[in-house]
């Protein structure tokens, strides 16, 4: 899907929540979300040849893919963090979206904790 397509089905949704908002509030709410899961689905393939792109990139440069993979998870999960948080935004839930938001975060420090204890490791072996 092109932008140009990804960005007219925003614009119909958009207008058709604000129609429907004041009279039927949860309508609004669905139309909102199905709209955004499918853009997300939309762009599914193009990741796909992002992630085959990178991979390629990476072993080029010699990057061990055990720290490739964790930068493509961090990635990934930063931004369905994102996403999800959006989401309950939109659907008047911050409180939610928040708890998304601290999820996200100490996921990523989990999984990233590796790469942090040995770039430690250099930097102590520096001193």
């Amino acid at each position: 899907m092109s932008m140009a397509q990804i960005v007219a089905i925003a614009l119909v949704a958009t207008v058709l929540c604000i129609m429907i908002k004041e009279q039927r509030p949860e309508i609004s709410l669905l139309i909102a979300i199905v709209t955004g899961v499918l853009i997300f689905m939309s762009i599914c393939d193009r990741l796909s040849i992002l992630l085959s792109l990178l991979e390629e990139t990476a072993q080029k440069a010699g990057v061990g893919e055990g720290y490739f993979a964790i930068v493509l998870k961090v990635t990934g999960i930063a931004y369905l963090a994102q996403f999800g948080m959006q989401l309950c935004a939109d659907a008047g839930q911050t409180s939610i979206a928040s708890k998304i938001e601290l999820a996200g975060k100490v996921i990523i420090m989990v999984i990233s904790a590796p790469v942090l204890l040995s770039l430690l490791d250099v930097v102590m072996g520096l001193v």
